[in-house]
């Protein structure tokens, strides 16, 4: 709730405990306006017990919400861990496949004399061709 941020948190407690005192003053002492003084004890009573309640409850929502920030924070940094991790893996895959392409152009420059002029391929080049792919 907007107003228990501006309002402290002793208050709505000490509201309670004075309109319990007010309440037992009233049986005690006896005047002529006592009855609505009686009644709206009660009332300011109840209010700040719901108000106790509600403070209560906005409390505790706070600290969960401090606690998932917390967990947040700490996935966070979990999770910049883990992408530097794959960051270097995917640079050093890239760096085995480029070198395993230069290797395997130099290969097939060399046996190019190998292949005929009728277009027919030996298994030799369809392997080459399978290793690039892989």
């Amino acid at each position: 709730m907007f107003i228990l941020n501006f309002i402290p948190g002793w208050f709505f407690p000490a509201l309670a405990i004075l309109a319990i005192i007010i309440f037992l003053l009233t049986k005690f002492i006896k005047l002529p306006q006592m009855q609505l003084i009686n009644y709206t004890s009660i009332v300011v009573f109840a209010l700040s017990l719901f108000m106790c309640g509600a403070n209560w409850n906005n409390d505790y929502w706070l600290a969960k919400v401090r606690e998932v920030e917390t967990k947040l924070a700490q996935s966070e940094a979990e999770s910049a861990k883990e992408n530097t991790k794959i960051v270097e893996k995917v640079v050093t895959r890239r760096e085995i496949v480029r070198l395993q392409g230069n290797e395997i152009v130099k290969y097939v420059d060399r046996e190019k004399v190998v292949i005929d002029e009728n277009c027919k391929l030996p298994e030799l080049v369809v392997d080459l061709h399978n290793k690039a792919i892989k």
